[in-house]
């Protein structure tokens, strides 16, 4: 029983929908396992009474959320590749839905880009992670294969099937879709598509579909910001549970009446009733507030609540929340209050793990996120939306960068005092850099102290052009 009761909260052996079911769950916060619950029962297993007392996946996935991918600005050489996908961006409407994106990259560890062209617009869209039910990729990470199942609205009282397979291997890359009544179908089983188009009728030879990662630890699908951490989650929520049932007992009687008297047979004489109308009882007005009970003979009450040192039992919940600070740096983020003032520097170090780990995110999504523009192009010129000149991807004209903002960019009062300190002994570009200056205000002050270095050797050229002359 134990090794079932124990499955119940194990990932192992959860499918990618499962896992993704319940780290929803765990994000939202509410009834997290009350499906546990209902599972136990229906396999007649005992499960320990839980809540989520000690939730703190929100928090983790809102941190990485605003940090990830603040604000972008695209970059490139020619300004027809800038111009194209800066208003492949705004059909997308993408700083609209970036933070769905980013909160989908963080809590599921995956996300799904498809990149469409329709009605003369190219735009993106996402794939619930939940309906890829199966994908392959080449060495390169480039997706070769994928499959999407969902269920959608029909007309007819039978549920409806949504099923979309993408294959670039074979001697025609094509996509098909089928629409069926029993889901889960083998590929084989599904018969003649409803739809079916070799890629080359959409001007690819490849998917364009983008799977980004938050954490790539070498598996086929990615890995969330909190995933790795369910089990301790789990542990803190069962001890704050029971130490908040203990304590409060969740409307259970509280207190016990004995009587520790015998009748002149030698037998004992049952306990007083409390708030009843019986003979020898308390009466309702000494059950209020503030009243004292009085018991008759020997009769004694005592609370139900163990008399343990809470003291220490919170210290026992609060250790294994220090444990999953560590494993989840970005909670410190939370608590940060006491450091009000501090300095950006000063904040990189106390949360240089979170930042670490947000960097490799932002890597991440802004590799995907190059290769959708890259996509949009393509499909972008095939169908006239984009003039032909920006070139074709092979030519490696569509090269650009994508710019992130820092959300740990130290204010201008400290790069100054720290160019300060730095100049002493550095060069003035150096300096800069590693005060955390932008390469364009590197360049301008570099070209403003050479213009300065120039007009000082100018004047003091003149001048001594006028001493020369002025000798006998």
């Amino acid at each position: 029983m134990s090794i079932i009761r124990e499955a119940l909260l194990s990932n192992k052996d959860l499918s990618p929908a499962d896992l993704y079911a319940k780290l929803a769950a765990y994000y939202s916060g509410n009834g997290v396992y009350s499906s546990i619950k209902q599972a136990a029962y229906y396999s007649s297993t005992w499960m320990e009474s839980m809540k989520p007392l000690r939730m703190v996946v929100n928090r983790s996935v809102e941190f990485y959320t605003s940090k990830i991918l603040p604000d972008i600005e695209i970059q490139s050489d020619k300004p027809a590749v800038k111009d194209a996908i800066e208003q492949f961006l705004k059909w997308s409407n993408f700083e609209g839905i970036k933070q769905l994106y980013l909160r989908t990259l963080s809590l599921k560890g995956d996300l799904f880009t498809k990149v469409l062209s329709k009605n003369g617009k190219v735009f993106m869209e996402d794939i619930p992670p939940e309906t890829v039910t199966s994908f392959t990729v080449d060495s390169r990470g480039y997706l070769t294969s994928l499959r999407i199942d969902k269920e959608i609205d029909s007309e007819t009282s039978m549920p409806t099937y949504y099923v979309e397979y993408w294959n670039k291997l074979g001697p025609v890359p094509y996509y098909s879709v089928w629409e069926k009544n029993i889901p889960n179908l083998p590929l084989e089983s599904l018969g003649d598509p409803k739809d079916y188009k070799p890629l080359a009728w959409l001007g690819v030879d490849f998917i364009p579909i983008v799977h980004s990662k938050f954490k790539d630890v070498g598996e086929l699908r990615g890995v969330g910001c909190v995933t790795h951490c369910l089990d301790k989650i789990d542990e803190a929520n069962r001890e704050a549970t029971r130490l908040v049932q203990m304590l409060f007992r969740f409307n259970k009687p509280l207190f016990v009446v004995s009587s520790n008297a015998l009748d002149k047979e030698g037998k004992p004489i049952p306990s007083p009733l409390i708030n009843t109308k019986a003979k020898g009882s308390a009466d309702d007005d000494l059950m209020k507030d503030n009243s004292i009970l009085t018991l008759p003979g020997m009769a004694t009450m005592e609370s139900l609540i163990p008399a343990i040192n809470y003291g220490d039992a919170l210290a026992i919940l609060n250790a294994m929340i220090n444990e999953i600070e560590q494993d989840l740096p970005e909670l410190k983020y939370y608590s940060l209050s006491d450091t009000a003032g501090s300095s950006g520097k000063a904040l990189q170090l106390l949360l240089a793990g979170a930042i670490d780990r947000a960097k490799e995110a932002r890597a991440n999504m802004v590799q995907g996120l190059r290769r959708c523009n890259e996509i949009a192009l393509t499909l972008g010129i095939f169908n006239g939306i984009f003039p032909e000149s920006i070139g074709n991807y092979e030519a490696g004209d569509f090269e650009h960068a994508i710019a992130v903002s820092d959300p740990w960019e130290t204010d201008a009062q400290e790069k100054a005092t720290i160019f300060q300190t730095l100049a002493a002994k550095l060069p003035v570009a150096p300096a800069m850099k590693l005060a955390g200056y932008s390469q364009p205000e590197i360049d301008d002050a570099t070209g403003a102290v050479a213009e300065d270095t120039k007009t000082k050797a100018a004047v003091l050229a003149d001048t001594l052009a006028q001493i020369n002359a002025a000798k006998p």
